[in-house]
């Protein structure tokens, strides 16, 4: 095919593609700029863990990088105080680390020449882009061959602009976004036939946090061999790299933090899971104890049977809907993988906060181009509608608000879920 015949309109009376990716690209800039400019000098929770245990490592304190406050949420442990005085945060506010000790180890060097306020504005300069990054990424994942890029872009543009997702992530300058980032190349190189490049991108993703290492299952039902084995081995070599620079004891700290969350739930706006949903329910029903429903809630002894039964069921929904995957070609079966994979993650997992939903809200646009869009605009309007900033905001109207709130999210998800299941018997194989 020669240049021209390449570069010819996408349709009658349309741009060309090169005109189409010009738009697409000159509109992710203008938004980087602007959301770097609103971001600059910002005081972000949850970023500021990652540099105070930096900081803790690099000062030889490390048997207190993994203290955390009685039940673990609401705040920063007592033995973090002195320290956040030292570095002159001590009136701000931050949330326990629990992420991997290699970043702590490998970020603490930086803690001299950076202020903690410059790290931030780092860390802006770096994760403002990946997220417009990843929005090119999910167009090449799933976008329809009818769908123009600067279509796409717009209505991603938009998610990032207007959720709630989005709008946490970016107020806590999340590692999430580098997530979301590593694990979206991760799938796009493997359609690229990049296969080694894959895995490593989401051996990356797994060395911040833990749960993308879940996403290896679709590598293997694919059939991704080369990919499975780069993912091993540079997870192995993080992992080894890990231990031999911070030691197994700081390890063992770490998975006893991952625990100490798993054990206990959370009701609040913005931790969605089924298990929280089911927590209130039996509350307001008074099959579990009664609780104050107007506030956020930490249920620290929830029973024990529930963590289990709501993780079997979304891997049978899984295995459900990878099964009806099968059929397909490569690159779409990913597609709707990666999207079931990462709603399935975290709405039936131990922990789901709002910017854990960022990946599956940049994959939404992609309903579209997989269902009719009679069909697409229920479970689209399911989740969308609520996670609109200005519409969660208003959720003090709402009785039981936190609950209320993690009711809506989890039908509204469970909703998206159905229509890929829909979506994947229904391509044509």
């Amino acid at each position: 095919m020669t240049e021209p015949q390449a570069d010819r309109p996408l349709g009658a009376g349309s741009i060309t593609p090169t005109r189409d990716r010009q738009i697409s690209i000159l509109m992710l800039a203008l938004w980087t700029l602007v959301t770097v400019w609103q971001q600059w000098g910002h005081w972000a929770e949850d970023l500021s863990a990652v540099y105070i245990a930096a900081s803790l490592w690099q000062s030889g304190q490390t048997d207190l990088i993994y203290a955390a406050p009685p039940g673990f949420f609401g705040g920063v442990a007592a033995s973090w105080l002195p320290v956040m005085d030292q570095l002159g945060i001590g009136q701000e506010t931050s949330f326990p680390y629990v992420y991997p000790p290699l970043w702590a180890a490998f970020i603490g060097p930086l803690t001299g020449p950076l202020s903690i306020h410059g790290f931030f504005n780092l860390m802006t300069l770096l994760q403002v882009p990946m997220l417009a990054g990843s929005v090119l990424l999910t167009a090449r994942i799933l976008k329809s061959a009818a769908m123009p890029l600067w279509l796409w872009t717009t209505l991603a543009l938009m998610i990032l602009n207007l959720s709630i997702q989005s709008h946490v992530a970016l107020w806590h300058n999340q590692p999430t976004i580098s997530v979301t980032f590593l694990t979206l190349l991760a799938f796009e190189r493997l359609n690229a036939d990049r296969p080694v490049a894959a895995g490593i991108a989401l051996a990356l993703a797994a060395a911040i946090k833990l749960t993308p290492a879940a996403f290896v299952l679709i590598f293997l039902i694919d059939r991704q061999h080369r990919a499975t084995a780069a993912f091993m081995i540079a997870g192995a070599a993080l992992a080894g790299l890990s231990i031999a620079l911070t030691g197994w004891p700081l390890h063992q700290a770490f998975l006893d933090s991952v625990r100490q969350v798993s054990d206990s739930a959370l009701l609040t706006e913005i931790n969605i899971t089924l298990r929280t949903a089911i927590l209130a329910l039996g509350s307001a029903t008074h099959a579990f104890a009664p609780i104050d429903m107007t506030v956020p809630h930490i249920y620290r002894s929830p029973p024990g049977w529930l963590g289990p039964t709501v993780a079997l069921a979304g891997l049978v929904l899984l295995a459900l809907i990878l099964r009806a995957l099968s059929p397909l070609t490569g690159p779409t079966r990913r597609g709707i993988g990666l999207f079931v994979a990462s709603v399935i993650l975290s709405l039936f997992g131990p922990l789901g906060w709002q910017h854990y939903y960022l990946l599956p809200m940049l994959l939404l646009p992609g309903l579209v181009g997989l269902l009719p869009k009679e069909r697409a605009m229920l479970p689209l309007a399911a989740i969308v509608l609520p996670s609109l900033y200005f519409v969660f905001e208003a959720r003090s109207l709402l009785p039981w608000p936190a609950a209320t709130v993690v009711w809506i999210f989890s039908a509204g998800w469970l909703a998206v879920l159905a229509a890929l299941f829909h979506a994947a018997r229904s391509q044509p194989r």
